[in-house]
């Protein structure tokens, strides 16, 4: 079975204290690899929006933001990383991040392979 969520972020909603809150040590450190406040700012919302459309799709809402993590391959596509595959179990998922202007958009399609 597999399940879809979706979410969009105003981008100018993004701040350092959303930052904080939301990021893994590990997501912080590519958030700090950029440069300029727009950059960040993009990540942020793109991380954002992914880690709620996760929980949609998922389907639990008691999730700590820090453990959903979402870091990158070596072509900069969102993968899972290892405290959010810790939580998947048997649990597949795909992500897609996107910005455009003053928007970041995400979609998560988790599928279970245990389900009947």
């Amino acid at each position: 079975m597999f399940s879809v969520g979706t979410d969009i972020v105003a981008i100018s909603r993004i701040s350092e204290e959303l930052a904080e809150r939301i990021l893994s040590e590990e997501e912080k450190k590519i958030y700090n690899s950029f440069k300029s406040v727009k950059r960040k700012k993009e990540f942020v919302a793109g991380r954002f929006a992914a880690k709620e459309a996760f929980i949609k799709a998922y389907g639990e809402k008691n999730l700590d933001f820090k453990k959903i993590e979402f870091l990158k391959d070596e072509n900069g596509k969102p993968i899972p990383g290892k405290k959010l595959k810790k939580l998947l179990n048997d649990i597949e998922l795909q992500v897609s991040i996107s910005h455009e202007k003053e928007y970041a958009i995400a979609v998560v399609i988790v599928l279970r392979r245990d389900e009947k």
